[in-house]
């Protein structure tokens, strides 16, 4: 490791440091403000503390690739404004050795937001949905419904019981849309793959009597619907191989199951969000006079498209969820987007130096 790129990398670091820890301390602010007025209405300085700590998590791995634009711009803006990329490039050091640093930079940040928003993010999420329910705006813990489910040529009606356990009624058809079965269970538990029905009354058509109708005990049936699929958790709450899972099993069981495919490409795009956002950092703010204004007006750029990019991850879920983006294209959109005017950019800083 060189000289230059340890003092590249270090300074860079620093600048990335400070910015989130400054951003941190707004958010801070502006929450203590905001949750203070439910002191005394269910919600206690202690509480409000975990509160604090609980959304910093989120906050770190949702902003990283803001923060690493705002941090780099600032780091770049400086060392150009003191004439030290003028004196890298005039000893024939091309721009690969100015990115170099910056991109681990921007890898370690994006390895940050992975770990936090994969292993931290769920466990605080869950938490926090709980504490915006029920302590700030006093409503139930949760709430089942009722829902038709479909597995194959079953059709599942679930009506969730208080313990976990539910009333059933099963359909199954045959190619056609014909039926040839029903299954009424008062009690059904789903375990490893299998759904246990107690009391359970079977009725399947019949050419002479009309319809045949049996009563068993306990029947077994497996399926891949399970309980959690008639009270799907929040995509929010769930690791990467959680929403693999239970995105394809609400696919096969004919469900909408776009919230999860979204937030399932999302985790994959943010490590690259945050690698693009370093590059348009550099691109945006790298210059080889010390003019204030130029500098000025790259921090500024780089500012605005920060925000830019926020306005623009909100937009394109809301677009998937309504239906009129593809779910893992809405995911990927931002990224692509600001990486190929990364790239551009790029391109012509190269050029014209």
């Amino acid at each position: 490791m060189s000289i230059l790129f340890r003092w590249m990398f270090y300074g860079c670091l620093a600048r990335v440091t400070g910015t989130m820890l400054a951003l941190l301390a707004v958010f801070l602010i502006i929450e203590v403000f905001d949750k203070s007025r439910y002191l005394g209405h269910g919600m206690d300085a202690s509480l409000l503390v975990e509160y604090l700590l609980l959304k910093m998590p989120f906050m770190i791995a949702e902003f990283m690739p803001v923060i690493l634009l705002i941090a780099t711009s600032i780091y770049i803006t400086e060392i150009s404004h003191h004439h030290e990329v003028v004196c890298m490039r005039a000893a024939g050091l091309g721009i690969e050795k100015i990115i170099a640093p910056i991109l681990c930079v921007g890898l370690i940040g994006g390895g940050v937001s992975l770990i936090i928003g994969e292993w931290i993010a769920p466990a605080t999420n869950s938490r926090l949905d709980v504490m915006e329910r029920v302590i700030i705006h006093h409503q139930k813990a949760s709430h089942q419904g009722v829902q038709w489910l479909k597995d194959g040529l079953r059709f599942y009606q679930l009506t969730p019981l208080d313990d976990r356990s539910f009333k059933m009624m099963m359909l199954e058809t045959d190619n056609k849309g014909a039926w040839l079965k029903r299954m009424d269970a008062s009690h059904a538990v789903y375990k490893e793959g299998q759904w246990y029905l107690q009391d359970v009354f079977i009725s399947s058509p019949d050419v002479q009597e009309g319809m045949l109708l049996r009563h068993e005990k306990s029947v077994q049936l497996a399926s891949n619907i399970g309980p959690d699929t008639a009270d799907p958790p929040s995509a929010n709450h769930m690791t990467f191989m959680q929403l693999y899972y239970y995105a394809n099993n609400l696919q096969q069981a004919g469900l909408d199951a776009t919230s999860f495919v979204f937030t399932l490409h999302r985790k994959l795009a943010a490590p690259a969000t945050c690698l693009i956002m370093v590059l348009l950092a550099l691109s945006l703010t790298m210059n080889m006079g010390s003019r204030i204004a130029a500098s000025s007006w790259g921090i500024v750029t780089a500012i605005t498209l920060g925000l830019l990019f926020y306005v623009f991850g909100n937009a394109s879920g809301l677009l998937a969820n309504s239906g009129q983006l593809p779910a893992a294209y809405a995911a990927w959109f931002p990224m692509l987007f600001f990486g190929g005017l990364t790239g551009f950019l790029l391109l012509q800083k190269e050029d014209v130096h």
